[in-house]
This record gives structure tokens, C-alpha cells and sequence, in this order.
């Protein structure tokens, strides 16, 4: 008897204690929230726990009825728990000694409000960088069957600060379900999260550090559930840290799927005010859905509303603005349509600029639209403009400084107004050129003497020192907030750079700083500066690729221009590519080039590239950067006459436009259309080569 009570004591009343457990009691496993916030604090599972924004192992557990004693372990730093069951499912937790709150199950598909008023707002822009931190578990990965959902990598994707191409980060998720990266922003940043075949925009701020968890159980593919169920149907993912509650409810709402885009709404509309109002009525739908879901939580935080409130609103103004696209030669909206958003928009909310998707769009497209009115439409050209020439306040500015003591401020000016005439002339579509002859009588000496001087570097220097002040002044017109402004400065200084694709040279340095005084965005621009210094100062692997143009100056034309820029290729299967240095997309397919010609140096093919209305300078930076350049490969700058003359042969449309040549020199009927993928052109040249 007496041993029977004995056995009954070890198995029913002392306590199990066990080092390194793996499995804890079953009714403490999961996520809980604080009853009295609303904030998950702590989650724990078979094989280790969050809390604090981090991971912790088990270093000890001990359990008994209803209750259970956890010590977690991270690196140096533990955490001892003491937790107990409490009523309708809730549970006890007293932390190192501290006096037990209620916890309760959460569960990130059903939202539960939070409790309290959350003022807080967004940190100030730009004012220091920081790492972010984004952990994550992801619980139940290994009964994902899937192949499409089995990558196992998380990815970060973000915009660059900018407007330039943005970060993307990929981690490993390990076997256990578990990630860590790093990236570093200067001011809120909207990101994209994405796993499997779900994906969540958060906006975080320097120095923050968020843990995620989610449920691969989750995971949905089309056409097993639709695309809004995909989308927006209920994911069970939760947020942990300092700013774990405006990331659960700015994930909460649904995303405006019925919201069109400029190319949906421009195929139905008639008119400029036909295509506002069915824009509008899709973003008063969005409003709709966002004033039902504050009015049945109210205690929706400060951040989170201005983050909502703004991200469909600037949807709206940016599909708006991108209407002018389709103004043709019109140039202008009708002026209800401009009235309508000068009076709900404003080109001067900076935080705007960081927290949404689509502002930097809206502001871009305001701006350019209004830049834009100094175009018109000139019969045969399309939207044309003749800018003033900042030629003869060069030489101005430059004598001022001691340069060119053999002109007089006479003759400039003399010269300046002989060319404005001459300007007028051109924007009149005057074609009698007794006209011209006319203004220049008497002093055709002494206006070629000073357009000589138009070669000289440190005039043609000046001379974009001075457009680009006047580039400037747009912004110093419409945008009154400083950081907006410079914002706007220091993008211009940066897509320059790319359109040109050279460093800043000095004066246009100094412009840069004596406009941009904000010290991250002055870096960017010089570190950008740097980059394309770098590209200038490369070497030309394999200078022949680049042909002397001027030997074929004497052909007029285009057929027998033609043949001779092929004449020399003739046997091998030609792959044409026309470009431009100030095309985005062209570069973007010049990157791929190299592993496309590396299939084929050994074989008879030319890849042959002409370059469209690209400065030599930018055109061989284009060429350094993406080492195009072999035995293989030939490039052509022609100058402008005979450029016009091969494209209107060649019927190029737009850019870039491929072609394939055969052995014989004739234009083929295989298409390569943009985006190319390398494949389909490997196989399109590799099926032209094995043909008879």
C-alpha cells in the first residue's frame, strides 16, 4: 500500500522538470496577446519561443497541473517565465519575478482592435540612416506540399529613396522556419514582405527591428483560390515590436483591387472629366471601405490612418496626372480637369513621399505636366521644343570670371540677339533661308567666330550649369517645403546622371551643393557622381568594336549606307539592336546582352548595335559599363543625318528594336520583341544560323 501511494507521488504530484525540452505542455503553445494592450508578446512552439522581437530556446522547463515554469535562452541573456491557466482560454505570465498580466490566443487572420489611442507619428525624414532588422518564423513549413510554395526564401523588397532602382533582399529560411536580414533606410520606407505565395506592404523606420511570424497553412496558389482571395483573404500573421501595432492594422485592411489604373480607364472614358470621375468613384469606394472599418474599430492609431488615407488618395492623384500621356498633341487638359486637382493635391506633403506607393508618381507627373507646357505640336515632329540658348550667357558668365579677354560684351550680345531671331525663325517653322541670311547680314564673321567657341569643354560645362539652374527653378516655383524641394533637386541631379550616364562635373558639383543642403541626400548625389565616374574611367576592352564612323561621310544614301556598314559582315547572321543612352529600357536589355554573346563567340554572328541621338561620351560609358565590346561585336554612332536615314529604312518604331540579318544580308522575319528573354533569342539566332 505503502509503495502504491509512493508510485502515485512521482507520477501525479511532483512536478516534471526537464532540461533542453523540445515540446512544451500543449495548452500553453501558440501566440498570445496582452489582454491589457493588445500587443503579441510571446509565442511558444515545439522547437523554441519568441518574445522581445527575437528568438530564445528552452533552456529549462518544468511543468505540472495547469501550470509551467520556462527559462529561455538567447546567447547570454535568458528570461524566466512563470506561466498558469486562467479562464476561457487565457493564461498568466509573470516575468522575472514580476507582478502576472493576462495573456490571450491571438491570431493574425482575425483582427482584434487594440486598446487605447495610439498618437504616435511618423519620425522625422531624413534626418539619420539606421539598420532595420526584420526576423521572422514561419511556422508549419514543412507540411508545405507545393512545388511553386517550396523556395524557402523570404524577400525584402523596397524603392530606392530616389526614385532610382531599389533594394531587394533575399534570405534563407532554414529548416526550422527562421530568417534575419538587414537593410538600412533614411527615413520611413515602405517595404514589400514576401514569402511563399503571400506578401505584406509594412512602412518602417531607421533603427526599428520587427519580428514576423505567419502560417504556411496559409499559402494559396491560383487557380486552387482566386486572385482577391489570394490576396486579401485572412492570412494568420502577426507583428512583434515597437511598432507592432500600426503594422497589424496597416496589413489589415484589404487592398482596393477595383481601383483602376490610367490604361483601364482611358479605354472607357471620352472625355478629361469622364475618366476624373470614374477615378474618383473607385477612390470614394476606397474611402467608403476605410471609413466602415474605422467606424467599427475607432481606435485605429495615428500612423495608421494617415498611412491609408494617403495611399489611396495619391493613387487617385497619380492616375489622374498619368492621364496626360494620352493628351497627344492637345498638351493641355481641360481646365476644370487641373482645377479638380490643384484643389484636393498638394505637390508640398513630404512625408507623402516615403510613407505611400504612388505620391513620388503624382509629383513627377504634376511637375512634368506643367514643365511639359512649353512644348507644342509642330506637323511632322510631334510635340516639339526649341529651348533658348544658354550658349552666349556662358560666355558671359565666363569672361565675367576672367576667360576669353579677346571678347568684347558687345559682340556677345551682338551674337545672343542675332540668335534669338534666328530661334524665333525656327519655332515659326520658317522655311525660306533668305530669312536667316537676312538676320545674319554683316555680321557672319563675327557670329562664326563666337560659335566657335561652342567646342570648348569649359563652355559646354557652363552651359549645363546654366540649363540645369533653369531645370531647377520649376521646383523652386511649385514646391515651397523644403525637403520636398530637395528632394526634387536631388532626383534631377541623379536621373541627369543616368540619362547622361557621366559624373557631375565640377560646376554642376558645386550646383549640387549649393542647392542641396539636406547631408544624405547631397551624399547619394555624389555617391552616384562617383559611380559614373568609375564607368568613365574604365578601359575599353576591345576598342575595334567601336567603328570610325567618318568613313563612310561621303554616302547620302540610306541604301548604299546600308551595305556599307553590313558589307564587311557579310556570311555571318547579324543581331541588330537600336538603342539610345537616354533609353531606360534599352540599358536594361543591354545588361543581358553579355551572356547572350558569350553563347556565340565562337560562331559566325554579329551582334550590332546602333546607337539613336546618344552624345559619344554617354554612348561608350553605356558600353563601358556593360563590356560589350568583342570580336563579335561592332558599334556604330552615326551623326544625325545618316542615324535618321537608317532608322526610317529599317522602320524602327521605338526603343530598343531588334533584327535579325541573315548570311546574306537581308532582314528577316523572326521577331524579338521587348522584354527579350535570353532563351527565346538564343534560339531564334541559333535557328537562323542551322538554316540553308
Amino acid at each position: 500500500m505503502n509503495y502504491l501511494k509512493l508510485v502515485f507521488l512521482v507520477l501525479f504530484v511532483i512536478p516534471s522538470v526537464v532540461v533542453g525540452q523540445k515540446v512544451v505542455n500543449s495548452n500553453f503553445l501558440g501566440n498570445w496577446a496582452n489582454s491589457g494592450t493588445g500587443a503579441w508578446e510571446y509565442g511558444f512552439y515545439e522547437d523554441g519561443a519568441v518574445a522581445c522581437s527575437d528568438f530564445w530556446k528552452y533552456k529549462r522547463v518544468e511543468f505540472g497541473k495547469k501550470r509551467m515554469e520556462v527559462v529561455l535562452e538567447n546567447g547570454n541573456q535568458t528570461i524566466a517565465l512563470k506561466i498558469k491557466q486562467g479562464k476561457n482560454g487565457n493564461i498568466f505570465i509573470a516575468r522575472d519575478g514580476a507582478k502576472a498580466e493576462e495573456f490571450r490566443p491571438c491570431n493574425g487572420k482575425n483582427f482584434v482592435a487594440w486598446v487605447g489611442v495610439d498618437t504616435v507619428s511618423f519620425s522625422r525624414p531624413l534626418v539619420i540612416t539606421d539598420t532595420v532588422t526584420i526576423r521572422g518564423y514561419i511556422r508549419n513549413l514543412d507540411k508545405v506540399t507545393h512545388p511553386a510554395l517550396r523556395g524557402y526564401t523570404f524577400t525584402c523588397s523596397y524603392n530606392g529613396l530616389l526614385g532610382e532602382d531599389g533594394g531587394e533582399i533575399v534570405a534563407p529560411i532554414d529548416s526550422s522556419g527562421r530568417f534575419t536580414l538587414h537593410f538600412t533606410v533614411s527615413a520611413p520606407q515602405r517595404v514589400i514582405l514576401e514569402w511563399g505565395r503571400m506578401w505584406k506592404n509594412i512602412i518602417v523606420e531607421p533603427g526599428e527591428t520587427v519580428l514576423l511570424y505567419a502560417d504556411a497553412s496559409d499559402w494559396k496558389t491560383v487557380p486552387n483560390v482566386s486572385k482577391e482571395e489570394m490576396i486579401n483573404g485572412k492570412k494568420d500573421v502577426l507583428f512583434m515590436g515597437k511598432n507592432a501595432r500600426f503594422h497589424q492594422e496597416y496589413t489589415c485592411f484589404p487592398y482596393p483591387l477595383w481601383m483602376r489604373d490610367m490604361y483601364e480607364l482611358r479605354e472607357i472614358a471620352r472625355s478629361d472629366m469622364e475618366f476624373l470621375r470614374l477615378a474618383e468613384a473607385d477612390y470614394l469606394k476606397s474611402v467608403a471601405c476605410f471609413d466602415s472599418i474605422c467606424g467599427k474599430y475607432p481606435n485605429f492609431s495615428k500612423r495608421c490612418r494617415e498611412a491609408i488615407e494617403n495611399e489611396w488618395k495619391y493613387y487617385f492623384a497619380a492616375t489622374l496626372m498619368q492621364n496626360r500621356f494620352n493628351l497627344g498633341r492637345r498638351q493641355r487638359f481641360e481646365p476644370e480637369y487641373m482645377e479638380y486637382v490643384n484643389a484636393h493635391f498638394s505637390v508640398n506633403e513630404p512625408l507623402c513621399y516615403f510613407i505611400t506607393q504612388r505620391y513620388s508618381t503624382f509629383l513627377r507627373d504634376y511637375t512634368g505636366y506643367v514643365d511639359h507646357q512649353k512644348f507644342r505640336y509642330i506637323e511632322g515632329m510631334g510635340m516639339a521644343y526649341i529651348p533658348d540658348d544658354r550658349f552666349y550667357e556662358a560666355l558671359r558668365r565666363l569672361k565675367e570670371g576672367g576667360r576669353f579677354e579677346e571678347l568684347t560684351t558687345e559682340d556677345i550680345a551682338t551674337c545672343e540677339n542675332i540668335n534669338r531671331k534666328i530661334l524665333d525663325l525656327s519655332r515659326q517653322q520658317i522655311a525660306d533661308t533668305n530669312a536667316f541670311q537676312a538676320v545674319i547680314a554683316g555680321n557672319s564673321m563675327l557670329y562664326g567666330k563666337l560659335n566657335a567657341y561652342r567646342s570648348i569643354p569649359e563652355v559646354r560645362e557652363q552651359e549645363e550649369v546654366i540649363t540645369r539652374e533653369y531645370e531647377l527653378l520649376l521646383y523652386d516655383t511649385l514646391v515651397s517645403d523644403l525637403l520636398l524641394k530637395e528632394l526634387c533637386y536631388a532626383q534631377l541631379f541623379m536621373t541627369g546622371m543616368e540619362y547622361d550616364h557621366k559624373p557631375l562635373l565640377p560646376g554642376m558639383m558645386k550646383l549640387a551643393d549649393a542647392r542641396i543642403s539636406n547631408p544624405i541626400l547631397n551624399r547619394k548625389v555624389k555617391e552616384t557622381s562617383a559611380v559614373y565616374q568609375k564607368i568613365a574611367s574604365k578601359k575599353l576592352a576591345y576598342e575595334a568594336s567601336l567603328i570610325d564612323v567618318g568613313q563612310f561621310s561621303h554616302i547620302s544614301d540610306a541604301d548604299s549606307l546600308w551595305q556599307a556598314l553590313i558589307e564587311p559582315y557579310r556570311g555571318n547572321v547579324i543581331l541588330l539592336d537600336f538603342w539610345g543612352s537616354w533609353c531606360e529600357p534599352c540599358k536594361n536589355m543591354l545588361a543581358l546582352m553579355g551572356d547572350i554573346e558569350k553563347v556565340f563567340e565562337n560562331e559566325k554572328v554579329v551582334f550590332m548595335y546602333f546607337a539613336y541621338s546618344s552624345p559619344e561620351e554617354a554612348w561608350k560609358n553605356v558600353i563601358k559599363e556593360f563590356d560589350l565590346t568583342g570580336k563579335n561585336i561592332v558599334h556604330y554612332n552615326l551623326p544625325p543625318l545618316q542615324q535618321q536615314m537608317i532608322i526610317e529604312k529599317m522602320r524602327v518604331r521605338g526603343y530598343p528594336t531588334y533584327k535579325i540579318i541573315d548570311k546574306a544580308g537581308n532582314v528577316t522575319s523572326r521577331v524579338l520583341e521587348y522584354p527579350l528573354r535570353p532563351q527565346s533569342v538564343i534560339n531564334e539566332i541559333k535557328a537562323e544560323l542551322e538554316r540553308e
